[in-house]
């Protein structure tokens, strides 16, 4: 492929990755609603997309790696970087690939932010279950002395 078809292939995948990472960013903000409403049809199909937008991102990925080493590149951050300057229209290169960092920052925090929610909800399914069992539950609550102090004085459930 000669330098002008790489370039423009490189620009098609630049957008379909930014489409991607858009896709993935407006899934996990589903993600997000379904957790908070406990709508666990909705976070089995987010968790079925989410699954596929990250397939076709590594497609994507190794397809934009390709491109660049087809141009001379490496597939770092400094290669990739020098790779736009060098190539016509190098502003929209850099815009669009700096939309797809953006974008990437903000699954991060989504992702961190949803993994948060399940994990507060794991946290009180499992005090519920340590207070029918009778059992001291986590988290600890401390002393006067400053000490973790989880039994409390054990009770199941029902009896008194």
């Amino acid at each position: 492929m000669h330098a002008e078809g790489t370039q423009h292939a490189l620009q098609l995948v630049l957008t379909e990755e930014a489409r991607c990472t858009r896709q993935l960013l407006i899934c996990l903000d589903t993600e997000r609603k379904a957790l908070t409403r406990r709508d666990m049809e909705s976070v089995q199909q987010t968790t079925a997309e989410k699954l596929q937008l990250s397939q076709q991102l590594e497609q994507l990925e190794q397809r934009r790696e390709n491109l660049v080493a087809e141009l001379g590149f490496g597939a770092d951050t400094e290669s990739l970087s020098k790779c736009f300057n060098s190539l016509p229209q190098a502003a929209a290169f850099k815009r669009i690939w700096q939309q797809i960092l953006d974008n990437l920052e903000s699954c991060r925090n989504g992702n961190l932010a949803n993994g948060g929610i399940l994990e507060a909800s794991r946290q009180h399914v499992e005090q519920a279950l340590c207070i029918l069992r009778g059992e001291p539950g986590t988290p600890t609550l401390y002393s006067q002395a400053g000490g973790a102090a989880a039994d409390l004085g054990r009770r199941e459930l029902g009896k008194v």
